[in-house]
């Protein structure tokens, strides 16, 4: 589940969602539901270090979604009753959307899954409100808080601000009512620490704290997601990957974003992901090789199988940017990073990799208007016998119309 919440900053503008794609109130129905027949001990307790759940991470993080949601979904079917595999599944389906840039309008089949997975899950947390235990009651209260928030940073996203507005409003409700059963459920205190930075730090409609006519609180809202970080148990890593967004992008904090990085890289060593996200971060350091042994990585994951090359590439390339991927400062570093690495030797690099290196710096002069200097990108492309046939693909789409940010962010969703 990596961004459940994450690069919730980076995706609060979008298409209205088509009404079709909202199935209903995700707090509707549940609380009058009776207990299950067996009530755990503990929920959380079979998601935390779940192999099935750990495989999807990797599968996530690899970008392959498809094994990602067939693993949560086992682990979901495998325990249905328990809402941390509704949750876990709306949260991959939203980190999804968040590193394609996708609303409800570019997939409407995701968009619907999303809906049912959030609704279920506040719906089986709900029904477990009235628990006579304090931890299930504390970790029902936490399911229905996340998922509810994530719903309402997904309608934001969608323009559907009345609804995300009640479904912030119960989120920041049902939040504080799990650490006021247990003030020592770390993991609540994500969520409670996204909307404090939100509310303070972004601007008017795009948080959802503005909705709620909420201050905010910058710094107890960084110390709140630390704190999930260190001592959470379901959400550590969730949090993690927002603080990497945050560092990322409104924090604009290059040493502590790659800090946290290379954190996330003991878990998931072998992540295409992280290690698009290092050598972005290591370059924005000032940390050249550093930069060229991860990008060299990352595009040895993707090159060995075309057909993963042409579904991942925008992914490791943009995913942990979002919409900035395409904005001039992002531009500019790239086509500076990508002439270094031109001229710079790469004997132990995949084949194709200086196709690769042209097609991003012809995506960057274009974006920026050098639109001959571009072209000379994309034939370099289009001349190489050794370029991935997806690389050669793209390099003449760009070559034979202009790829402004707006077509770059077209050709990621196609």
């Amino acid at each position: 589940m990596n961004r459940a919440w994450p690069l919730a900053a980076l995706l609060l503008l979008g298409a209205p969602a088509r009404a079709d794609m909202d199935l209903g109130d995700a707090d509707s129905i549940g609380e009058d539901s009776p207990l299950p027949a067996h009530l755990a001990d503990s929920y959380a307790a079979f998601a935390v270090g779940d192999p099935t759940l750990t495989d999807s991470l990797k599968a996530m993080y690899a970008l392959d979604y498809a094994e990602a949601e067939r693993l949560s979904d086992a682990f979901r079917t495998r325990l249905p009753e328990n809402p941390y595999g509704e949750l876990f599944l709306a949260g991959q389906l939203w980190w999804r959307s968040a590193t394609e840039n996708l609303t409800a309008d570019d997939e409407p089949e995701l968009a619907k899954r999303f809906d049912q997975h959030s609704r279920a899950a506040v719906a089986k947390a709900k029904r477990l409100f009235k628990a006579p235990k304090d931890r299930v009651r504390a970790e029902a209260y936490f399911v229905a808080g996340m998922s509810l928030g994530v719903r309402g940073q997904w309608r934001l996203t969608n323009g559907q601000f009345f609804k995300a507005y009640l479904d912030g409003k119960k989120a920041i409700k049902y939040l504080k009512k799990c650490v006021e059963i247990d003030p020592e459920f770390h993991d609540a205190y994500l969520g409670l620490g996204i909307f404090d930075y939100q509310a303070a730090v972004l601007p008017g409609v795009l948080r959802l704290g503005a909705l709620l006519l909420a201050r905010g609180d910058r710094e107890r809202g960084l110390e709140r997601i630390q704190r999930a970080i260190d001592k959470g148990q379901f959400a550590n890593r969730q949090a993690a990957s927002f603080l990497l967004t945050i560092y990322q992008t409104t924090e604009k904090d290059p040493a502590k974003a790659l800090a946290l990085t290379r954190r996330m890289r003991k878990d998931f060593p072998d992540a295409v992901y992280y290690h698009g996200v290092e050598g972005a971060m290591a370059a924005s350091n000032g940390d050249m090789p550093a930069a060229l042994a991860s990008w060299t990585a990352a595009y040895a994951g993707l090159a060995g199988d075309p057909v993963a090359l042409r579904r991942k590439f925008w992914g490791v390339l943009c995913g942990s940017w979002g919409a900035d991927c395409v904005s001039e400062g992002r531009l500019v570093a790239a086509e500076a990073w990508t002439t270094w690495a031109l001229n710079t030797p790469n004997p132990g690099a995949p084949v194709g990799w200086t196709s690769a290196l042209h097609l991003v710096r012809g995506f960057a002069r274009d974006g920026r208007r050098a639109m001959k200097e571009a072209r000379e990108d994309y034939q370099a492309v289009l001349a190489d016998p050794n370029a991935p046939a997806p690389l050669k693909d793209l390099a003449g789409q760009c070559a034979r119309q202009w790829c402004s940010p707006k077509r770059l962010i077209d050709l990621r969703r196609s």
